[in-house]
């Protein structure tokens, strides 16, 4: 990856380029910020939208610390992308927008769009019994359904609480056949009616997905989602490369988890990538109207669909946290606007600048009348 403008530089190159116009040229490596091409007006105020986010930036994360990295787009294009603080503390490496961040639970709709492509394939459906697809699991199988696990109704215990027990912490080695063991040991679902988290659930999805498809979920991705979207994501969980970021605790020692399952989390990208692929929800073929069929209520007001969040307002959510990586994603209520940010260090104020970034760019009100 090469090293970015600024969100606001690159912005202000595209209204340049716009009140000349011409089309903004192409990017190496990295994806182009661009003013959409609907007028002046728009650029004037996306340019505005650029450095207030910019400013917002400056003003929650610290520059010498693990920081975060954000981006927004519109209308699928990408209108602003900015990183701050370290990706490494010890070489005082910067994030860039071209660093690589796990994007978590995030990682969840992903494992639910593959499940949702094989349905429409006619190879399973969201009412069949775990057990029609996966073997040597408890009596529990037969009764939970594949719409139960991605829906988390399913409410099995998380996987983690099975690894404790076996004194398996997050820096020891376990791969998914090691997570899927654990959770098939476990003889009994959560008591009790309706949501219940569980990363377990999309682990064993990801299972489902494989046998189902006869490729890795990583490959099944690859052909199916990343590569028809020219997206430049990995499902590749403990993945270490010079351009991804460091994860940190609150303490800001290192924390390199060492499992390695998937379904849950585990993808590799950018904020921006995130931005872009994001604009699926409002044109896409490959997320259709079925990411909210047989949505559940969450218990606080949100529905929870295929990995994502059906909020009362409208818009698309959901966080992730995995290790010291913090993420986070959101689509607006006309599904246009579409923001992510990734930040390597526990102690970010992911929520602070979630929250400053979604007040500058989520579309206004139309007036009323």
């Amino acid at each position: 990856m090469t090293a970015v403008h600024s969100g606001r530089a690159a912005v202000a190159i595209g209204l340049t380029l716009l009140l000349a116009g011409c089309a903004p040229s192409t990017v190496t490596a990295e994806r182009a910020v661009t003013a959409p091409a609907a007028g002046l007006k728009e650029a004037l105020t996306i340019e505005r939208r650029a450095a207030e986010s910019d400013a917002a930036l400056a003003q929650l994360i610290a520059a010498d610390l693990p920081g975060c990295s954000a981006a927004v787009a519109v209308r699928g294009e990408l209108v602003w992308a900015e990183a701050r603080g370290l990706a490494d503390l010890a070489s005082a490496t910067p994030l860039t927008t071209g660093t690589r961040f796990d994007i978590a639970s995030i990682s969840k709709q992903f494992t639910a769009t593959a499940v949702l492509l094989l349905q429409r394939d006619g190879l399973l459906s969201l009412d069949d019994p775990v057990s029609r697809h996966l073997a040597g699991l408890p009596r529990w199988a037969d009764d939970v359904t594949l719409g139960a696990l991605m829906h988390h109704t399913a409410r099995l215990p998380d996987y983690w609480i099975e690894l404790d027990r076996e004194g398996i912490g997050f820096a020891d080695a376990a791969d998914q056949g090691t997570t899927l063991a654990a959770i098939a040991r476990e003889p009994d679902r959560e008591p009790g009616e309706g949501y219940f988290y569980s990363n377990s659930h999309y682990v064993l999805l990801a299972a489902v997905v494989e046998t189902v498809s006869g490729l890795p979920l990583p490959e099944f991705l690859q052909a199916r989602v990343f590569g028809p979207l020219a997206l430049d994501m990995t499902l590749a969980p403990t993945l270490l490369a010079p351009d991804i970021a460091t994860s940190y605790e609150v303490d800001l020692a290192v924390q390199q988890g060492a499992w390695s399952a998937y379904g849950h989390t585990g993808i590799i990208t950018t904020p921006s990538e995130l931005a872009l692929w994001g604009d699926e929800y409002r044109d896409g073929e490959i997320v259709a109207d079925d990411h909210a069929t047989g949505a559940v209520s969450d218990g606080d007001g949100s529905l929870y669909g295929a990995g994502i969040i059906l909020n009362g307002d409208g818009t698309l959510s959901h966080s992730g946290r995995w290790g010291g990586y913090l993420s986070t994603f959101r689509v607006s209520s006309d599904r246009e606007t579409v923001m992510a940010l990734a930040c390597n260090g526990r102690g970010a104020d992911r929520g602070g600048l979630t929250e400053a970034l979604w007040s500058i760019w989520a579309p206004e009100p139309a007036p009323a009348g």
